[in-house]
């Protein structure tokens, strides 16, 4: 699986690091960390496209972003259990080396074999360089970290896992706070199936975290005759037989107040991206929950 992290420097991004470390260990999945330098006018004059083809003599002094990039590498390793005596052995490749300022010299660096991670730094608007990596990239996964810790007013604020999540073609997992091993994940079924990639992801999840899975519906109004899809139905069934514990819930109420009650003892909540379909907009109780302090998969 092709995993994308967003880094940008708060601990809830490292959560996201250690959350992606667990996927690479069941999968063997690739990971990118992704750090987007904000384009502001002091930083008209430095082209990181352009700096992309160089290598630097010194990552913290040219760009300070790379220690967070480092950082969530380590993480990453550690999680994973990495070996400090482990080895890379990857192919020499003729660069252009940054020595000093504006002196180049040609070098050849060894480049590492081990793609399970790697740093990309770009530049311009966060929300907008996160979701053109993704579609460039053809991510299966965005994992970012969300630093907002208390309700939020949507149209006075800049809310880049909102942005992501309502545009991305894939899934979108916002992480809000640490996610231990065995804590349940929480699957909201509404009206329209989950996609098979988020279905896919959830069982990688619940695997990985050595997690049971509770599969809910929240009806408005009491219906005896209710019935969980034959989708559904053959998912849970087919989890089960895997050795995954699958518990289904139906309940009646508000929907958004009957989740939020809910999730606090959950692991992560699993939402559709839109109940009415309707382009880039997220649904009203997917919404809710990406405002609040809870771990959030944004299904695709």
């Amino acid at each position: 699986m092709k995993t994308l992290i967003c880094i940008d420097g708060h601990p809830n991004a490292l959560e996201a690091t250690r959350l992606a470390a667990k996927f690479a260990c069941t999968t063997n999945s690739e990971a990118t960390f992704l750090f987007v330098r904000r384009y502001r006018n002091d930083t008209r004059g430095y082209n990181i496209r352009r700096k992309a083809t160089e290598v630097f003599a010194n990552w913290t002094e040219e760009l300070p972003e790379m220690r967070y990039l480092h950082e969530a590498e380590e993480v990453f390793k550690k999680a994973r259990g990495y070996q400090e005596n482990e080895e890379e052995i990857g192919e020499s490749r003729r660069v252009l080396v940054h020595v000093a300022n504006g002196v180049f010299e040609e070098g050849k660096v060894q480049l590492r074999s081990d793609s399970r991670a790697h740093l990309k730094i770009r530049e311009g608007v966060p929300h907008k360089e996160i979701l053109r990596e993704a579609e460039e990239g053809r991510y299966e996964l965005v994992i970012l970290g969300a630093s907002r810790v208390a309700r939020c007013r949507w149209y006075e604020i800049e809310h880049i896992p909102l942005s992501v999540a309502q545009k991305a073609s894939c899934p979108v997992m916002v992480i809000e706070k640490e996610f231990d091993e065995g804590q349940p994940v929480l699957v909201c079924v509404g009206k329209k199936d989950p996609p098979e990639s988020t279905l896919h992801l959830i069982r990688l999840l619940a695997t990985s975290m050595k997690s049971e899975i509770e599969v809910l519906s929240v009806l408005r109004t009491a219906d005896p005759a209710f019935r969980f899809s034959e989708k559904v139905s053959a998912m849970i069934d087919e989890w089960s037989e895997s050795s995954l514990k699958v518990t289904r819930k139906v309940i009646t109420g508000d929907p958004v107040n009957a989740i939020i009650e809910m999730a606090p003892g959950y692991g992560v909540i699993v939402c559709a991206s839109s109940e009415k379909r309707k382009k880039n907009r997220l649904g009203k109780v997917t919404k809710k929950v990406l405002c609040r302090q809870f771990n959030l998969l944004v299904s695709r």
